[in-house]
């Protein structure tokens, strides 16, 4: 493998895992509870975050599950029973009025529009269900523990690693690859014959009588 090729394989390593943190830089997720209590005035509140490194919201919608229908979007001029409010272009609160018994047993799901790179990209997040109030269930405050802190990880956190240590590994490589060939090359040099010093051998002087 001759220094020319070394350089040419580094430099499409580099360029595929440029490629790959590029696309993972560009992903994002959803982010809204999982379970939400309703407040003891029959309201609740719904919180909907992305984690896109962009400002630019297209769109966000609050969904019902089984059947879907649209609750609130964003510019929408009047949403039935739910107020939305914009807390920052990351984050979204949708409050919900007079709930009902069968509104308490579905599941509602968030859903946004980016605008990355001129192209649109739409996630939703998992479904949040409803729950009542501890005071109106009956159940003591003190047998029930917070839930756990909610702490996602960014999207390909692990790709990243595992690219950072194939392309730490590939530039080893292409370093002894090149110490080899270029202490081949000097060996070869020295053993060239035209570079040799040529040394006239004189005849000793005969004896005559």
């Amino acid at each position: 493998m001759t220094a020319g090729s070394v350089n040419i394989f580094i430099l499409i390593i580099f360029t595929v895992y440029l490629s790959f943190i590029f696309h993972t830089s560009y992903g994002f997720e959803v982010i809204q509870p999982e379970l939400q209590t309703m407040n003891q005035d029959g309201s609740a509140f719904i919180s909907c975050e992305h984690t896109a490194n962009v400002s630019s919201v297209e769109d966000v919608r609050l969904y019902t599950i089984s059947p879907k229908t649209l609750l609130c979007q964003k510019g929408m001029d009047r949403c039935e029973n739910v107020v939305m409010y914009s807390e920052s272009p990351e984050r979204y609160l949708f409050i919900m009025l007079n709930i009902s018994s069968e509104a308490m047993d579905m599941a509602y799901q968030c859903e946004f529009t980016l605008k990355e790179d001129r192209l649109l990209s739409t996630k939703t997040g998992k479904p949040t269900r409803l729950q009542k109030s501890q005071k109106e269930t009956g159940q003591d405050c003190t047998s029930l523990s917070p839930p756990p802190p909610f702490s996602p990880v960014p999207e390909g956190l692990n790709l990243f690693i595992i690219l950072t240590g194939l392309l730490a590994v590939m530039i080893l490589y292409s370093c002894v690859i090149t110490c080899a060939y270029i202490r081949r090359r000097m060996n070869d040099d020295s053993k060239d014959p035209e570079n040799s010093t040529y040394v006239e051998m004189r005849k000793a002087p005969s004896n005559s009588c």
